[in-house]
């Protein structure tokens, strides 16, 4: 006789749900609206977010950007520094030549065509 065993997780549904609600830097709240003033003055504000979570904690997510350099700050409702995601931007419009490697490079790739 072979045994079955059932395994059964219990999960409520919507555990990690979170609502995300576009809104503009003067909705921000004045502490979060601070630290940002104070560490990312030269920034461009690109996208704020307010994130919202079953348990109604609320958080900010904002993307801020100054030339190719874009960065996505987290900030908790005291304008505590959750998170810092930097990235870089690369953008090409057509006018840029592609980096041309010599064909006797040593770069472990065979440029003979």
């Amino acid at each position: 006789m072979k045994k079955i065993i059932f395994i059964v997780l219990l999960l409520p549904f919507g555990v990690f749900a979170q609502t995300e609600i576009k809104i503009k830097q003067d909705s921000l709240p004045i502490t979060v609206n601070n630290e940002l003033h104070k560490q990312y003055a030269t920034y461009a504000v690109t996208s704020i977010l307010k994130l919202s979570d079953k348990q109604q904690n609320v958080t900010y997510k904002i993307e801020v950007q100054k030339k190719n350099t874009v960065i996505d700050l987290l900030y908790d409702n005291q304008g505590k520094l959750i998170s810092k995601v930097k990235s870089k931007i690369y953008s090409y419009d057509g006018t840029e030549k592609p980096k041309s490697t010599p064909a006797n490079s040593n770069d472990g790739h065979n440029h003979q065509h």
